[in-house]
C-alpha cells in the first residue's frame, strides 16, 4: 500500500482521488491522508500529490453525473476529518463509478453508513457553531471569535456570518487547525496561518461580555435549573469560548464569581 498525502484543500483531495483511480488501473493500491494526519514514521511508502485544478474538476464532474448532490455529501464528509474518511470516500466513489449510479442508495453498506455519518457529524458541528460562537470587539472595530470544533467547519458557516454581518469586519479563528475565516463587506475567505505565525489573544471586551452575561441571567430561571439537561444542550467542550460560562472579574480585580455552570 502506498500512502498518498495531499494539500489540505478540497481541490487537493479531489486531485488525490483522481490519482488513486489512475493508479488503480496500474494495480497499485493507494490510501490518501491529509497532511495533518501524519503521526510519525509510516511502515508504508508515501508520496505527495500536487493540486491539479483540471483533475479536480474532472472528479467533481464525474460525481455530478452520478447525482447532483453527491459532491456535497462527499465534501461535507471530508470536512468531518474522521479517521480514514478519505479511504471511505474512495471506496464510495469506486462503487458509484463502477455501477454508474449514486452509491448512497445502499444503506446497508458499512462504507455508505460511515460516509453519511461523517457528513452528518460535520453538518451538526457547523450548526452548533452558529449557536456557540461569541465575538469580542477589538479597538480597531473588528469582531473576533475563537473556536475549537471537532470538524473543519469554517467553510460551512462562512456564508451565514458574512450574510448576517456583511457591514462589519469579522474574524473566526479555528485554533485547532490554525485557520482564520476573514469576513469583510466585499466577501469572505479562509486563510491558513503560516508556520511560526501566532494569533494574539482575544482582547477583554467588557461591553460585549456584560451584554452576553446579562442576557444569560435574564433568561435563566433558578427554580427550573437542570444542570444535566444544560450540559446536554451545551456540552462542556464548547464552554471554553462561551462568554456566559467564563469567570466574572470582581471590581477589585481579584478572583470573581462564576456565571452559571
Amino acid at each position: 500500500m502506498t500512502l498518498l498525502y495531499y494539500p489540505p484543500t478540497w481541490e487537493g483531495f479531489l486531485t488525490a482521488v483522481f490519482t488513486v483511480f489512475d493508479r488503480k488501473r496500474k494495480g497499485v493500491t493507494l490510501s490518501v491522508r491529509h497532511p495533518r494526519g501524519r503521526d510519525g514514521v509510516s511502515l508504508f511508502p508515501s508520496e505527495t500529490v500536487e493540486t491539479d485544478p483540471e483533475k479536480a474538476r474532472r472528479v467533481e464532474a464525474g460525481m455530478g453525473r452520478l447525482s447532483p448532490t453527491l459532491s456535497e455529501t462527499v465534501y461535507t464528509a471530508w470536512l468531518s476529518e474522521h479517521p480514514a474518511v478519505e479511504d471511505d470516500l474512495i471506496a464510495l466513489l469506486d462503487a458509484g463509478f463502477a455501477a454508474n449510479r449514486d452509491p448512497r442508495g445502499n444503506l446497508t453498506d458499512p462504507v455508505t453508513a460511515r460516509v453519511q455519518k461523517a457528513a452528518k457529524d460535520a453538518g451538526w458541528e457547523a450548526h452548533r457553531m452558529l449557536q456557540f460562537i461569541r465575538f469580542v470587539r477589538t479597538p480597531e472595530g473588528i469582531y473576533v471569535a475563537d473556536i475549537e470544533p471537532k470538524c473543519n467547519v469554517l467553510t460551512l458557516i462562512g456564508n451565514h456570518f458574512h450574510g448576517r454581518f456583511n457591514d462589519q469586519r469579522l474574524l473566526i479563528r479555528d485554533l485547532t487547525r490554525r485557520l482564520v475565516l476573514v469576513s469583510r463587506q466585499e466577501g469572505w475567505f479562509i486563510r491558513e496561518l503560516s508556520p511560526g505565525e501566532e494569533l494574539p489573544p482575544l482582547p477583554d471586551d467588557g461591553e460585549f461580555e456584560d451584554l452576553w452575561r446579562g442576557y444569560f441571567k435574564a433568561i435563566a430561571n433558578p427554580a427550573r435549573q437542570n444542570l444535566k439537561l444544560q450540559q446536554q444542550f451545551v456540552p462542556l467542550r464548547y464552554r471554553k469560548h462561551l462568554t456566559e460560562f467564563q469567570e466574572i472579574p470582581s471590581p477589585s480585580g481579584g478572583p470573581g464569581s462564576t456565571s452559571a455552570r
